[in-house]
């Protein structure tokens, strides 16, 4: 088992301090497993049957310290062993305590005014979508999104969840939510495509097409065309793909052998 905890305060009192932590949870797509009076389980949900991480389940401990200031434990884990699993544990608990900071910061916690206004909670790069938005991309793509915290890169139409790898493909050019972060992915990489450092897990993918991925700034499109950042095509990772005799499928991501795309739990016809 793989395990890793993680500890810091926040200036609320404590109930509020487990709304935000609840909000939190809610947002980055994760399910409550379990309630009690100083704190929560949650677990983070798989996604598609391609993760290779194992799903993290997590205790979030609140202790009030004083009338306006709580100390929060998140202790997380999950079940198999070794370099890549203990770091993908790292990277779901630190997620998590980035998206408590993040709505205790702005406000964004159960009972506020930003949270009432809408009905959804879709964000995607930072931004909340309002809940025409989040319909008529259901609607236009045929696909039901589930609420939660995203990146999104318009170039090349990849997507995942906010402090996570690759997931899947969406149409890319969508005008959604802000500009694409570089640790939109809370990466640990030296190679970073359109801005974004990578996860490690994609590395790991892309080594797997190419005989050596090298540290460096890379763009890349939706029709699988990639360079370096400024300069002049150098391949196609489909066609590398299709060489090494593997599927036509969206490079650094889960995409569905059957061409189905991953969207939040639910499905996209491609």
């Amino acid at each position: 088992m793989s395990r890793y905890e993680i500890e810091f305060h926040l200036d609320l009192p404590l109930a509020e301090s487990l709304a935000a932590c609840s909000a939190a949870v809610h947002h980055l797509g994760w399910r409550v497993v379990q309630r009690y009076a100083a704190g929560l389980i949650c677990e983070e949900v798989q996604h598609s049957v391609f993760s290779f991480g194992s799903p993290v389940r997590a205790e979030i401990r609140a202790v009030s310290l004083v009338s306006s200031q709580t100390h929060v434990a998140i202790a997380g884990s999950n079940l198999n062993i070794g370099l890549f699993q203990s770091r993908h544990a790292k990277a779901q608990v630190e997620a998590l305590a980035r998206e408590i900071a993040q709505g205790v910061s702005t406000g964004a916690t159960p009972g506020t005014e930003s949270e009432s206004m809408s009905q959804r909670t879709v964000i995607i790069n930072g931004v909340q979508l309002s809940d025409a938005e989040v319909q008529a991309i259901e609607q236009r793509y045929r696909v039901r999104l589930q609420d939660g915290s995203y990146w999104y890169d318009r170039r090349s139409g990849a997507w995942g969840y906010r402090g996570g790898p690759t997931l899947g493909v969406a149409p890319a050019g969508l005008d959604l939510g802000g500009p694409l972060a570089a640790d939109a992915s809370n990466g640990n990489t030296g190679v970073f495509v359109n801005g974004r450092r990578l996860h490690l897990q994609e590395v790991l993918q892309l080594q797997q097409l190419l005989p050596m991925v090298l540290p460096g700034r890379y763009w890349l499109d939706a029709a699988g065309n990639f360079g370096y950042e400024g300069g002049f095509l150098l391949g196609n990772v489909w066609a590398i793909a299709a060489l090494r005799g593997g599927p036509r499928e969206g490079i650094l991501s889960s995409y569905d052998k059957t061409g189905i795309a991953i969207i939040g739990g639910d499905v996209l016809i491609k």
